[in-house]
C-alpha cells in the first residue's frame, strides 16, 4: 500500500539542486537567462495600463470603463504568464521571466499588483485553465473574462477575452525568437 510513496533523503535534494543549479549556469552564459527576464519586465510595462490592449478592445467598439479596462489589464497579465509557461523552455526560464515581471510589478505599478493579488479575477483564470482542455484554453479565458465582468453571457467580451489571449500568446512567440 506505502508503495507508491517516495520519501526524498538529503542525497536525492541535493542532487536535484546541482541539477537546477548546473541548468542555470549554462542558461546563464548562453544569455538566455538575461534574455528571459528582459522580456519580463517588458511585458510587465506592456500589462499595467498598456495601449496595444486598450487598442484591442477598441477594435471591438468597446469603450472601457475603469473596471472592465481593469479586468482587461489583469487578463493580460494572466494570459503572458500562460504564454511564457507554454513557450519557454526549460521551465526555468518561464519562472525566471514570471518572476521578472511580476517583481517589476510589484515595484513599478503597486496598486495594479495588488488589483491581482487581492483581486478574485486572477484565481478565476487559474482555476478554469486547470479544468479545461488545452485546445480551449482561449475559449474558456474568453468566457471567464466575460464572467468577471459580470456579462456573463456577452459574445462580444468573450472574443474580446480570447483575442486578448491569443495576442499575448503571439507577442511572446514573436519577442522570444527575436
Amino acid at each position: 500500500m506505502d508503495t507508491d510513496i517516495k520519501i526524498f533523503g538529503q542525497e536525492e535534494i541535493n542532487e536535484n539542486l546541482d541539477v537546477i543549479a548546473a541548468q542555470t549556469e549554462q542558461l546563464r552564459q548562453a544569455g538566455l537567462l538575461d534574455h528571459a527576464k528582459r522580456l519580463g519586465r517588458e511585458l510587465a510595462g506592456m500589462s499595467a495600463k498598456s495601449p496595444e490592449v486598450i487598442d484591442i478592445a477598441e477594435s471591438f467598439g468597446f469603450s472601457l470603463t475603469p473596471a472592465r479596462e481593469q479586468h482587461l489589464q489583469v487578463l493580460m497579465v494572466y494570459s503572458a504568464q500562460h504564454a511564457l509557461r507554454e513557450i519557454l523552455q526549460p521551465d526555468l526560464l518561464a519562472e525566471a521571466a514570471i518572476t521578472t515581471m511580476n517583481n517589476t510589478l510589484i515595484n513599478h505599478s503597486r496598486d495594479f499588483w495588488e488589483t491581482i493579488s487581492d483581486g478574485s479575477a486572477f484565481t478565476q483564470y487559474l482555476l478554469a485553465e486547470r479544468d479545461a482542455d488545452p485546445a480551449e484554453h482561449a475559449q474558456v479565458m474568453g468566457k471567464v473574462f466575460a464572467r468577471v465582468c459580470t456579462q456573463e453571457d456577452n459574445t462580444d467580451l468573450h472574443c474580446l477575452g480570447e483575442t486578448v489571449f491569443h495576442a499575448a500568446h503571439e507577442l511572446i512567440r514573436a519577442k522570444w525568437t527575436t
